[in-house]
């Protein structure tokens, strides 16, 4: 059977695309990943496809609407969250609460950083999320969610990217992922943007005290297949599992196709401090899916705290 996989090219699952990892009875036919919000994605909405790597943001709602896609625990875009938080210098925003009535910009709303960093400012650092005004370029036009979102203005006209709504003034704050290395070089450099975290150190604190680390993009297949085949779904993971246990080894013996020195050096140090930070599983990334669950229900993205048999293939509710 042929497994359509549009993705992202990471180290932890080219060992599937490689083929140096196999799953019995399948062949993954890689693709382009499709764009977080287009027309172009029709298919999960009707489950005429394979795997998915999909944004955390759309996942829970899609879900909860009917639409022909379930969860597999394999979270393997991550990212840490407080560096995707800068401020105005001039908008007076000094601890988490300035943000409370604040004009916050964002790429898409929601997605997997908004719900996360939201939810986390809400319950570790007091902020009344309810008065943050969100100001995106659009929301989820082809995913859906739950209820209308009062507090999101949607930019008209051309779209502009957040950071440059920052600097000219037009947000105070910018919630949002940055893939683009010129903005990241913008924002650091611009004397009227600051960052409201030492967010190395809020990260590293997040994870050892609550074992988050932010779960942006997800693995999903087709419910279909999931029907017609219910022990596919823990082949597939099983076979991510061992991918990036392969990757893993490249790094620690120097094979790792990645041009940074010392890595396997980095790599050693981040595992002392951090554990494996790629878990998989229902049980072994427990708080990481526990909190965004609730955090999806509290913000209106789901109307209900989503059950796990609900958002997983049953096949992998043991792992």
């Amino acid at each position: 059977m042929e497994l359509s996989f549009p993705n992202m090219r990471y180290d932890h699952t080219m060992p599937l695309l490689d083929g140096r990892v196999e799953i019995p009875g399948v062949e993954i036919v890689p693709g382009p990943t499709p764009a977080m919000v287009t027309k172009d994605i029709p298919s999960l909405r009707t489950g005429e496809f394979g795997l998915c790597d999909l944004n955390t943001g759309y996942w829970l709602s899609a879900i909860e609407a009917g639409w022909e896609l379930i969860g597999l625990p394999l979270f393997i875009k991550r990212k840490p969250v407080y560096q995707y938080l800068f401020c105005r210098a001039d908008a007076g925003i000094d601890r988490p609460k300035d943000l409370e009535g604040k004009r916050i910009g964002t790429n898409f709303y929601p997605t997997g950083i908004t719900i996360l960093l939201q939810g986390l400012l809400q319950h570790r650092h007091g902020v009344d999320t309810s008065s943050l005004v969100w100001v995106a370029n659009g929301t989820s036009e082809v995913f859906p969610v739950h209820k209308d979102l009062p507090r999101v203005e949607v930019a008209e006209g051309v779209r502009k990217a957040p950071w440059d709504r920052l600097i000219d003034g037009e947000v105070d704050a910018i919630i949002t992922d940055i893939s683009d290395g010129p903005a990241w070089e913008r924002l650091e450099g611009d004397p009227n943007v600051k960052r409201l975290f030492d967010y190395m150190a809020e990260d590293r604190k997040l994870y050892q005290e609550t074992g988050i680390y932010t779960p942006m993009h997800l693995i999903v297949m087709s419910k279909k297949l999931d029907r017609e085949d219910p022990g596919l779904a823990r082949r597939v993971y099983d076979a991510f599992e061992q991918a990036k246990r392969i990757a893993y080894q490249d790094i620690a013996n120097d094979r790792a196709g990645f041009s940074v020195m010392y890595l396997r050096e980095r790599f050693v140090e981040q595992t002392r401090e951090w554990g494996d930070p790629w878990k998989y599983g229902v049980g072994g990334d427990k708080a990481n899916i526990e909190s965004f669950v609730a955090y999806s229900a509290e913000q209106g993205i789901t109307s209900r705290k989503l059950a796990l048999d609900e958002v997983f293939a049953s096949s992998t509710l043991d792992t």
